[in-house]
């Protein structure tokens, strides 16, 4: 062995003894001995099956913080395994610009404390304006001129979900350096090795009871975007409304499918580029099947073939909230384009229940039809918490389920034999 090759390899050993001694591992984006094989958790190599709990607080204030690790022990009790906190781009930044205005040493103390209780942890952030979350006020009076136009040539507010929160045009290059600046921040103040995944925001789509977008960046989008790929699409329109014909022009949908799966990809980078290459992320696809879906991604499947940067797909309106049943064809959509495009994901659900969208009655047939139709990979819950008011809560003042979570929680036991006897058949 040369010099040099002798020196190179102390230095490679000595760089590993630091980062152990440290409680870190070279290129670690995730918690040791964990893979994703066939769309399921492996721990050590044994399948994990996650019961993952979802709850929804502003974690940037202390107080919100320390009433979550208090009753860490009822959720482990209650067999939860993994605790997704969803952190919100206004509460952590109100002035915008994507720095971390509050301490980050309670959350940090809560990741400790979940692992300590021997669950995993994930982290996602609310970054858009459509569904619940919001952007910060700063943000806005420091760029007005970010904001979504629709087909009409108003500015957007979300009156789909009744929110009336300012969307933003995800084509609008502040929106998207700060935003992403955001992310880079909370994942560079947190411990990112010790997250399972990362979810980007909650979501991701236009919106499905307007059609947008019509800002001047997301003219500027298209054209280039017509360019580059040498394609003859319609011309941008020159007056408002804009009419039927290029609302439905497949090249004008087709372009919105593929930058909104840009977004998310751009997204999910930001992510790795604090946690590493190799850290999992994840993604909410929202698939109703119905006449609005051009309206909310353009094209669902030339959507999913564009994501390029994500691990897990959680599927949303997995249960048709119209019909009362399966919702076969949103799966169907990932499915064809795994098979199409070589794509291994994990697919699971975005909100597998919440309190408020699903019946304590159906509660058998929607479990049992993720177990068919997904990849085993574990539940996710909405909104854990203990408030009786509260509609969307699956729990009562005194952690006792209500009548919806009871469905799961009172026949855990019997649901774990389900679930393996699922994995044995796949």
């Amino acid at each position: 062995m040369t010099a040099y090759a002798r020196f190179r390899h102390w230095a490679i050993g000595a760089t590993v003894l630091v980062l152990a001694l440290l409680g870190a591992s070279p290129s670690q984006a995730r918690p040791p001995h964990t893979e994703l094989k066939d769309g399921r958790l492996y721990v050590k190599g044994q399948w994990r099956f996650l019961k993952i709990a979802k709850p929804l607080r502003n974690f940037a204030d202390p107080a919100q913080v320390a009433q979550l690790q208090k009753v860490l022990p009822i959720l482990k009790a209650k067999n939860y395994n993994s605790i997704a906190l969803n952190c919100y781009w206004h509460h952590f930044d109100p002035n915008g610009d994507g720095q971390i205005d509050f301490s980050l040493k309670p959350l940090r103390q809560l990741i400790q404390a979940i692992e300590a209780q021997g669950m995993f942890v994930s982290l996602s952030v609310e970054t858009y304006a459509v569904g619940g979350g919001s952007i910060p006020p700063g943000f806005w009076k420091a760029h007005p001129d970010a904001l979504a136009v629709n087909a009409q040539g108003h500015p957007v507010r979300d009156t789909e979900y009744g929110f009336n929160t300012a969307v933003p045009s995800h084509f609008c290059p502040a929106y998207l350096t700060a935003s992403r600046e955001f992310i880079r921040n909370l994942a560079k103040g947190l411990p990112s090795g010790h997250f399972l995944y990362f979810e980007t925001s909650v979501e991701p789509q236009y919106m499905g009871n307007q059609a947008l977008d019509f800002s001047s960046w997301a003219k500027t989008a298209y054209q280039a975007w017509l360019k580059k790929h040498h394609l003859d699409g319609p011309a941008w329109p020159g007056t408002f409304p804009v009419p039927a014909k290029f609302l439905g022009n497949p090249v004008w949908n087709r372009f919105r499918a593929e930058a909104l799966a840009q977004w998310v990809n751009g997204d999910a980078q930001a992510f790795r580029s604090v946690a590493g290459s190799d850290a999992w992320v994840a993604v909410d696809y929202l698939e109703t099947c119905g006449p609005e879906m051009s309206r909310r991604n353009g094209n669902s499947e030339e959507f999913l073939a564009a994501l390029q940067s994500v691990n897990i797909i959680q599927v949303n309106w997995h249960w048709n909230l119209v019909t009362r049943s399966s919702n076969t064809c949103a799966y169907e959509h990932v499915r064809n384009v795994m098979k199409e495009k070589g794509r291994h994901w994990v697919i699971t659900e975005h909100m597998t229940l919440n309190g408020s969208d699903f019946k304590p009655e159906e509660v058998p047939a929607i479990l049992r039809d993720t177990l068919k139709n997904g990849t085993l990979f574990g539940w996710e819950f909405t909104n854990i918490g203990a408030n009786s008011a509260d509609p969307f809560c699956l729990y009562n003042d005194d952690w006792s389920p209500k009548p919806l979570m009871a469905q799961v929680d009172d026949h855990w036991a019997q649901w774990m034999k389900e679930v393996k006897q699922a994995g044995k058949k796949d």
